[in-house]
C-alpha cells in the first residue's frame, strides 16, 4: 500500500493448529499452505487518529475497521509482534463505496515487514474508495504493483495471498479458494520475512463514508 505514518506497539501471539490445505498456482504445482498461526483479537493494536475508532466483534475472533469522516482520518487494527510468514488469509468484508475525492483513500488488509516508515514490503488486498474496486497489490523496492479483483462488490470472502518459494518476488492472489492471478514485483521479496498483520483505513474527504468499513476475522498467516 502507498506510504503510510502508523505507529507500532509490544507483542503477543498465540500459535493455533489448523488444518491444511493444498492450493494450485498458476504455474499449475501444488504450493503448502500449511497454516503457521492464527492471530487472535489481543495480538492487535486498534486505534484511530479521528473518529473511525476499530473495534473486536464479540463473540468471534474478528475486528471491525470502520472509515472516519474526518478531513484526514487513519484508523487500524495492527499487528503488535509479527512472525516469520509467506502469506495470510482471513473471512470477512470490504464494505466500501465511490464517494471519496480520490484513491487516496482506500481500506486494506495486508502483511508488512516495516511499520515503522511503511516503505518496505507489503502483500495484501485495497479496496479504493473513490471507485469502490478491490485490488490485489504487491509494494517493496518503491514499486508498487495491483491488478483488479472486483468492483462493487462489498460481500463477505475468504482472501488469500500466498508468496512463491520459487520466486521470492512473486506473490498469488485467491478470493474462496479460487485463484485470482500472480502479482510480480522484481524490486520486492515477500517469502519468508518478519511480517504484521494490518488492516487499516485511510479518509481524505469525499460525501459520508458511513457503513464503510472492514471487517476480518480467522486471521491466519502462513
Amino acid at each position: 500500500m502507498k506510504t503510510r505514518t502508523i505507529a507500532s506497539a509490544c507483542a503477543l501471539l498465540i500459535f493455533v493448529g489448523t488444518g491444511c490445505k493444498k492450493d494450485v498456482a498458476s504455474n499449475g504445482e501444488a504450493t503448502n499452505t500449511i497454516a503457521r498461526a492464527a492471530v487472535p483479537q489481543s495480538a492487535f493494536s486498534l486505534w484511530g487518529t479521528c473518529n473511525g475508532v476499530p473495534y473486536n466483534i464479540s463473540g468471534s475472533n474478528g475486528i471491525c475497521v470502520p472509515v472516519g469522516n474526518c478531513s484526514t482520518d487513519i484508523d487500524a487494527a495492527q499487528q503488535n509482534g509479527g512472525q516469520t510468514a509467506t502469506g495470510l488469509q482471513f473471512y470477512g468484508c470490504f464494505k466500501g463505496g465511490s464517494n471519496a475525492y480520490s484513491s487516496a483513500s482506500e481500506q486494506a488488509v495486508f502483511l508488512a515487514d516495516n511499520v515503522s516508515q511503511w516503505n518496505g514490503n507489503e502483500m495484501g488486498f485495497v479496496k479504493t474508495l473513490n471507485d469502490n474496486v478491490l485490488k490485489g497489490y504487491l509494494q517493496g523496492g518503491g514499486q508498487y504493483k495491483y491488478q483488479t479483483i472486483s468492483v462493487n462488490d462489498n460481500g463477505y470472502h475468504t482472501f488469500k495471498c500466498q508468496a512463491k518459494s520459487s520466486n521470492t518476488h512473486q506473490v498469488d492472489f485467491y478470493v474462496d479458494g479460487n485463484y485470482q492471478f500472480t502479482l510480480t514485483n522484481n524490486s520486492g521479496s515477500y517469502y519468508n520475512n518478519w511480517f504484521y498483520f494490518v488492516g487499516t483505513n485511510h479518509w481524505y474527504g469525499g460525501s459520508s463514508p458511513t457503513g464503510q468499513q472492514i471487517e476480518m476475522y480467522s486471521m491466519t498467516t502462513f
